[in-house]
């Protein structure tokens, strides 16, 4: 592919985090919707870590697995989005959303500093967003046979590239979850599970020899309760049946 860095079968870093939750402490009187400032403080160490580690290991690539806010306010994607750039970390960073991002605020949470008062403005904010950043990790280095489950309104906004040997997947919240968010006056977004999109691209990364490793925010609580046991069963013959061999999970902290 044109532009791309094809990786050869050899030993590479990468980072692996989750839950920055802007603005959120574990401060009694911390105000998660407001103390940007509190927040930076306390998260510059794990910036100024990751920044040390990518100067020795020269890191590849960064992968954070959602709750990248605390309610999925636009001047939190905002700012946590600048604060964990490629100008402040100096390497590429895939994201996925998580409950905090666009679960917990479904139907609670208007924008009106940007005069969007439907009460879906900030769920509907962070698909937005992670639309475009998918158009965005299109074109890194590291995307090789780039794939994606996205349109601007639908889709469920699962993602996937290879590197070297390698096959990641980005399941966002959990692979079954989904969710409709109306506006009163745009249209409708309808965000769709990943199932069905993940079995065909675990098929052809197969067919390329990779192995795969899985990002999912929640493997551990929405995802076990509110998914079916055929929906169970059928992700744990993906499990089996394309040499999965690591899931990165988060959300439990």
């Amino acid at each position: 592919m044109e532009n791309k860095i094809e990786a050869l079968n050899s030993t590479y870093s990468i980072f692996v985090m989750s839950n920055s939750q802007t603005w959120r402490l574990t401060l009694a009187d911390n105000d998660p919707n407001d103390h940007r400032s509190r927040w930076h403080s306390k998260l510059n160490p794990v910036r100024n870590s990751i920044v040390s580690l990518n100067n020795s290991l020269h890191v590849t690539f960064g992968i954070i697995n959602g709750d990248l806010t605390e309610y999925g306010r636009r001047s939190q994607r905002e700012s946590d989005r600048e604060f964990f750039s490629l100008n402040a970390l100096n390497v590429d960073v895939y994201v996925g959303l998580g409950n905090h991002d666009y679960q917990n605020n479904v139907g609670n949470c208007s924008e009106s500093s940007n005069s969007d008062y439907s009460m879906n403005a900030c769920a509907r904010g962070m698909v937005f967003d992670m639309h475009y950043r998918i158009e965005e990790y299109r074109h890194y280095p590291t995307s090789i046979n780039f794939s994606y489950d996205s349109g601007e309104y639908s889709g469920s906004k699962a993602y996937s590239w290879d590197y070297g040997d390698i096959h990641y997947v980005q399941l966002q919240n959990y692979p079954t979850y989904h969710v409709v968010l109306d506006h009163w006056a745009a249209a409708t977004i309808n965000v769709t599970q990943s199932m069905d999109w993940l079995e065909s691209d675990l098929k052809s990364a197969k067919q390329r020899g990779k192995t795969i490793v899985f990002n999912i925010h929640d493997g551990t609580d929405h995802f076990i309760h509110q998914s079916s046991t055929e929906e169970k069963n059928r992700f744990r013959r993906f499990m089996s049946d394309y040499n999965v061999k690591a899931v990165f999970v988060c959300h439990t902290h």
